[in-house]
C-alpha cells in the first residue's frame, strides 16, 4: 500500500457494539459511532456458505486506514451501503492499520 494520503479514498464509519439492557431483563447490542475514517479498500477475496440448501458468497475486504490505537476486532464498518464486520487488525505500529473485513448479510 502506498504512503500518500490519496490511496484513502473511501468515507467509513466505524461503529463498537455496547451491550445494554432490554425491556425483558436480557441484553441487546447497541452500536455506538466511534468516528469516521478516510479508507483504501481492497478485495481480499469470496467464500461460499451452504445455509438452508443455498450458498451465499461473502465478500473479504481488506481496508487500511490511518492509525487509530481503539479499533478491535468485533467492531463494524459502514460502507455506503454495506456493513463489514472487523475480524481482524494488523496493527505493527506503523502510521497506518489493516483492518481484515468481511461483509455481513443483514
Amino acid at each position: 500500500m502506498s504512503e500518500a494520503i490519496g490511496v484513502l479514498r473511501a468515507r467509513v464509519t466505524l461503529q463498537s457494539p455496547q451491550r445494554v439492557a432490554d425491556e425483558i431483563g436480557g441484553a441487546a447490542i447497541l452500536w455506538t459511532d466511534e468516528g469516521e475514517a478516510w479508507a483504501a479498500v481492497e478485495a481480499a477475496g469470496v467464500s461460499e456458505s451452504a445455509a438452508y440448501n443455498s450458498a451465499a458468497a461473502n465478500a473479504a475486504l481488506r481496508l487500511t486506514i490511518n492509525r487509530r490505537d481503539d479499533v478491535r476486532a468485533g467492531w463494524r464498518v459502514f460502507w455506503g451501503a454495506r456493513v463489514l464486520r472487523i475480524e481482524g487488525v494488523a496493527d505493527d505500529g506503523a502510521p497506518r492499520v489493516v483492518l481484515q473485513c468481511v461483509e455481513e448479510r443483514l
